[in-house]
């Protein structure tokens, strides 16, 4: 299950860059704060994620997700994938943004694809609606945007049965149904 998770980020990576070309000008800014990614917050990220399912609520820094997500990319594909980190960062009213940091020589002019969108529980699975993607100057919105976002959440079904979902600045808390 994690190397579906893992590749469908590579794919909206791969997606997104192919589908930029074309796009109108504009940008997708990510907020200005540092996400630290570490090994050390991987760990805590998995462990809370262990912790949480026992208690039926989770709560994860942006600095864990982010980590976490990075990590198990690292560890589940090959040196040629084309995704060096995901960074993640949470806003108040379940809004998030995301950075998939590529590898040297992938996209030309940078390196960052940046996404934002919305963060929810629907039919009792955590969900991501995915509005606007920018890189190097260009961006994308629209129908093209729910593809992306379907592929997200294919890779966020196996989560668990979720009740609600919260973020606020710098946390994510999901809630299990039936706990």
């Amino acid at each position: 299950m994690l190397n579906r998770r893992i590749w469908v980020v590579a794919l909206v990576a791969l997606l997104l860059m192919s589908s930029l070309a074309g796009c109108a000008m504009g940008d997708v800014a990510a907020p200005d704060r540092e996400v630290p990614i570490s090994v050390d917050a991987a760990l805590e990220g998995q462990n809370a994620g262990m912790a949480g399912l026992m208690a039926g609520k989770v709560t994860w820094s942006e600095a864990q997700l982010s980590s976490f997500l990075t990590e198990l990319l690292r560890a589940n594909t090959g040196p040629n994938q084309p995704v060096d980190a995901i960074t993640v960062w949470l806003e108040p009213d379940n809004m998030v943004h995301a950075r998939i940091a590529l590898k040297d020589g992938v996209l030309l002019g940078g390196n960052n694809i940046d996404l934002t969108g919305k963060i929810m529980v629907k039919d009792g699975r955590v969900m991501v609606d995915m509005t606007d993607a920018g890189a190097n100057g260009m961006m994308v919105s629209g129908p093209l945007m729910g593809l992306i976002s379907s592929y997200i959440n294919g890779a966020l079904a196996g989560v668990g049965v979720a009740a609600d979902v919260m973020t606020d600045d710098g946390n994510i808390t999901i809630s299990m149904a039936g706990m």
